[in-house]
């Protein structure tokens, strides 16, 4: 009998790409009447967002994403804070956001809820590459 269970990492992945609306030829950039945007940026900052002001987000969304506060702060820390290799970062930043959603979903599943944690998960990140 198959597992239908979604993780915690799925449900993030999957709330992440349809609350940004993205594809999987999406551009990292978004250009609208307000200037650039960066998806990046954007998901890091929701997932923020939905751990520090609860109802900001629809209830469902708002589950999925929370999950993902220690992901976010780890991301912070370790990739914009230039605290690991350059080629690392240099291969993060190169994601696409379908790429990045799956990223910060893996993130959640391995277990990252510290920056700690997120330093474990970037040395094995590139160690694997």
């Amino acid at each position: 009998m198959a597992n239908t269970e979604n993780t915690a990492g799925q449900d993030l992945t999957a709330a992440l790409r349809r609350y940004f609306s993205l594809g999987t030829r999406t551009r990292r950039y978004r250009t609208d009447r307000n200037g650039r945007r960066d998806l990046h940026t954007e998901m890091v900052e929701a997932l923020c967002y939905a751990a520090q002001c609860p109802g900001y987000y629809a209830p469902a969304t708002q589950d999925a994403l929370h999950a993902g506060f220690g992901a976010a702060l780890a991301y912070g820390k370790h990739i914009q804070g230039y605290r690991v290799s350059g080629t690392l970062i240099a291969k993060i930043s190169a994601m696409s956001p379908w790429q990045f959603a799956a990223l910060l979903g893996q993130m959640v599943d391995a277990g990252v809820t510290t920056t700690g944690e997120g330093e474990r998960f970037f040395s094995e990140m590139a160690r694997a590459a």
